[in-house]
Parts: structure tokens; C-alpha cells; sequence
């Protein structure tokens, strides 16, 4: 069975939804997996007793729980050491959240370099920065028993050196930090590789997939849409997804409430359609 679920990127336009309306979201709509995004105000404006309620309700529920770990205005390969060693700490507190929900994997982002300022020399130290940073904060989450997933992030523009763009570079990473580490594979921006996202799960290796998140674009920039409102090739990876037998859920990261529920609605429509 096919574990669908909802990163809750789609509430962070809303007007400050607390975890109680977002978890009672979840439920209305029988999602089975949910990965709250800890971005600004999300872990400000959770109380300790919101925490116990949700861990509470997601238990009884069977809920899966995840968090996405901050990284809007982070950079853990930032040169300014005390900036890095600042966003360090900003995502090592977010797992100290996630432990306190009961999450069982958190997403990370690795580090990036704007290019149209430091030249390619540069980018062997910012990946260097970027390794040591998520040592640390494999260090705590291993503390917690939580696995931490680091995530593909986008080519589209050429002006930023993002660290963990392709598969040979979150596969090394993998290496040099150890089996604690797992990947959450963002078919949106696998396309913007020279692989296709089926290629792009096979050189991570299915087996180290935690989590995937789906969203969809035209294949030129990172938007975010829900599937079916782009040009991206899903019924190819879902395909090879149930044939393979991959059990990874799969969440949808979408810029709207709205587009994550067309999104689930188009995605068992296409599994249905895959399975007769």
C-alpha cells in the first residue's frame, strides 16, 4: 500500500494555522504521513501542551511524523563562521522539536554558494562547511534516535552552487557521515538534472529513500504546483515505483492547500490507473 502524505509547506501563506488545524487537516483527508515544515512561526508558536496534544493524536492515529528542518534564511556552508555555526544551532533546536513530536526522520537541506560572488574555488569550501555542519547536526539527531534525511536540491539557476544537487554527492556524504543518513528525494528537483527522477532514485540507491516529495513545474524553475499542472513525467516514476515494489511515502510539497489535495486526488487516480 502506497503511504501518502502532506508536507505543510501549503499552510505557510495561511494566517499563522496552529498544529491543531493542521493536523486536523491531515485527518479530515486521510493522509498517512505528514512532515511539518519548521519554518518561521511554526515551532515559535507551538506550546507544550500543542506538542503533547499532537504526539498524542498522531500515536493514536498511526500518524507518521516527520520535520522538514528550517533553512529559508540558513546556510550551514555560510563562510562567516559565526553565521554558520548560528544556522547550526537554528536546525539543531528544530530536531529537538521533532523529538519532542515523536518524529521519526527530519529533512535537511545542505549548503550553497552564490556564484555570481565567489568564483569555482570556492566551492570545494563551501561543500567542506556544508559536511561539517550536517556532522553536528547528525551528531544530535542520532542522540534522539532520529534519521536524518538530507535532501536533492535544484539546478535551475547557475548562479547558486548548490552542495547536494546530484546523486554522487549526497551518495558521498552518505559515506562520510555514516548509516544514520537517509535521503528525501524531491522528484521536482531531480528534473532539473540531466537524470530523470526513476534515474535519479535508482543512483541514491531505493533503499536509502526515506521520504519523496512531489510537486510539480515546467521544467525550468522550482514552483511548486500540484501534479498534473506541469510537464513533469509521473506515471513513468510511479510505474516503476509500484512494479519495483519501493515503499518510501510519498508526500506532496505544494505552495497551496489547494494543490495538495488536487494532488492526492491525481495521484490515486493515476495508481489506480498503473495497478488495472
Amino acid at each position: 500500500m502506497v503511504k501518502i502524505g502532506i508536507n505543510t509547506s501549503c499552510f505557510q501563506k495561511h494566517n499563522r494555522p496552529g498544529i491543531r488545524d493542521i493536523l486536523a487537516f491531515v485527518f479530515d483527508n486521510n493522509f498517512q504521513v505528514v512532515e511539518f515544515r519548521d519554518e518561521y512561526p511554526f515551532a515559535e508558536d507551538l506550546t507544550v501542551e500543542d506538542i503533547q496534544w499532537a504526539r498524542e493524536q498522531m500515536e493514536k492515529r498511526g500518524l507518521w511524523c516527520s520535520v522538514h528542518l528550517p533553512f529559508y534564511d540558513l546556510d550551514l556552508s555560510a563562510f562567516r563562521e559565526h553565521l554558520r555555526m548560528a544556522a547550526v544551532h537554528s536546525v539543531i533546536k528544530s530536531v529537538e522539536v521533532a523529538a519532542e513530536l515523536g518524529a521519526g526522520t527530519v529533512t535537511v537541506h545542505g549548503g550553497s554558494m552564490k556564484r555570481n560572488y565567489y568564483s569555482a574555488e570556492w566551492e570545494k569550501t563551501a561543500e567542506e562547511l556544508s559536511l561539517d555542519s550536517l556532522a553536528l547536526i547528525n551528531r544530535e539527531c542520532k542522540k534522539r534516535g532520529i534519521k536524518l534525511l538530507i535532501e536533492n536540491l535544484n539546478l535551475f539557476s547557475d548562479r547558486v552552487h548548490r552542495v547536494h544537487a546530484l546523486p554522487a554527492k549526497l551518495v558521498e556524504t552518505k559515506a562520510q557521515l555514516g548509516d544514520n543518513i537517509g535521503f528525501t528525494l524531491d522528484i521536482a528537483h531531480a528534473v532539473s538534472t540531466p537524470l530523470n527522477p526513476v534515474e535519479y532514485a535508482l543512483a541514491l540507491g531505493p533503499e536509502n529513500i526515506k521520504l519523496a516529495h512531489l510537486n510539480d513545474n515546467n521544467l525550468k524553475s522550482d514552483q511548486h504546483l500540484g501534479l498534473g499542472m506541469g510537464r513533469i513525467d509521473f506515471r513513468s516514476f510511479m510505474k516503476t515505483y509500484l512494479e519495483e515494489k519501493w515503499d518510501f511515502p510519498l508526500l506532496f510539497e505544494t505552495k497551496t492547500v489547494e494543490y495538495a489535495l488536487t494532488s492526492k486526488a491525481y495521484l490515486e487516480k493515476l495508481i489506480k490507473e498503473i495497478e488495472e
